[in-house]
């Protein structure tokens, strides 16, 4: 039986569901992989809960962690993860999950690395540092397909974009141009909007659904689409800055600092600007869609476009993700990934694979 320990960094929304996943796979690996999965160590902002010996976390303190987290309880001790993270490796394979959200959890990451672990990521912050932050390099020099560094859940949530991306480069294709409907909140805001309701309308239906953050700004900014072309930019070894990256934001000059109720109130003066957008991509077989578009010659560039509707990405409803790779190899149609780029359980799923995925690598 081959023994595998796993740090959880972050047990939120994702990283909860993600030890529950854990907790109910657990038995599967055992049969099916000869494989035994045990979590040594759950941290949050407060501190980290590590386990007494080598056999992890025992089941009731697991949900008692992720029970008190949902409750709105800090969760963890004082411990230190940084302190503990050496003892953990020295005692065998070891991965740590990072499911945090901002860049605070860096300098654990590399850590980790250099302490021979391995990384999987659905925090897309350490990723999209600046090229100038040395931990830039320590964390993409993992990133390869044969590294111990994977980050599928970065970009499409548990959508294998960043394997199928990989796996071109791997066999030598020619990206000539990717382009992808990456956020699951403007896939709802502008199917509403291509259906006839006021933008304004949109974004607070898409807020109440739960598909905005809590402002709604956090996403209709850009930058988090933007992040995830820079990582898929990355990815094929163009280290671009986000400063680099041409974005359109939708949150207007005035309202960047207003409070969130004032700027929902006055979103609604981006109506006529945006429903006449709308109307007029009707009128020519086209869906107005918020888009990030990466091409050899040209970077990449996030914003409002005209999609053909007879397109896949023309065709998108509601809040799913679509990612359509333009290569030497798929030219005359593009090869697609599609299907839901958001939520918990999907999320939680890509990372587990790629724990999988570095599981028997470490451990073999």
């Amino acid at each position: 039986m081959k023994r595998v320990s796993l740090v959880q960094v972050g047990f939120g929304t994702v990283g909860g569901v993600l030890i529950e996943q854990v907790m109910g796979n657990r038995v599967l690996w055992r049969e099916r992989f000869k494989l035994d999965v045990s979590i040594a160590a759950v941290a949050g902002r407060s501190g980290a809960t590590v386990a007494p010996d080598a056999g992890g976390l025992d089941d009731d303190v697991l949900r008692r962690l992720v029970n008190d987290r949902r409750r709105g309880a800090s969760g963890g001790t004082a411990t230190s993860l940084a302190d503990a993270l050496p003892g953990i490796v020295n005692s065998g394979p070891t991965i740590v999950l990072d499911a945090a959200a901002g860049e605070g959890t860096v300098d654990l990451d590399v850590q980790a690395l250099g302490l021979g672990a391995g990384l999987v990521l659905s925090n897309k912050a350490p990723l999209a540092l600046p090229v100038s932050d040395p931990r830039t390099q320590a964390l993409w020099s993992e990133t390869a397909s044969t590294g111990r560094l994977k980050f599928e859940a970065t970009c499409g949530a548990g959508l294998p974009v960043i394997s199928t991306l990989q796996s071109l480069l791997d066999t030598d294709d020619r990206i000539e141009e990717i382009s992808g409907a990456l956020s699951g909140t403007f896939g709802a805001i502008f199917s509403a909007v291509g259906a006839g309701v006021p933008f304004s309308e949109a974004v607070r239906d898409a807020r109440a659904q739960g598909y905005t953050e809590p402002d709604p700004r956090d996403d209709l900014s850009g930058l988090d689409v933007a992040r995830k072309g820079l990582i898929l930019s990355r990815a094929m070894g163009k280290m671009i800055d986000i400063d680099d990256i041409e974005v359109h934001s939708l949150v207007p000059d005035p309202l960047v600092a207003v409070s969130i109720d004032e700027f929902l109130d006055r979103l609604s003066d981006q109506d006529l600007d945006i429903g006449r957008q709308a109307e007029e991509s009707l009128a020519t077989e086209m869906s107005l869609k918020y888009i990030m578009n990466w091409t050899a010659g040209g970077g990449v560039t996030v914003g409002l476009r005209r999609v053909q509707r007879s397109t896949v990405l023309g065709a998108l409803q509601g809040p799913e993700n679509i990612v359509s790779f333009r290569t030497g190899r798929y030219d005359q149609y593009s090869c697609v990934v599609s299907g839901p780029g958001a939520g918990a359980a999907v999320t939680a799923a890509g990372m587990l694979a790629d724990m999988l995925t570095l599981a028997h690598r470490l451990a073999g």
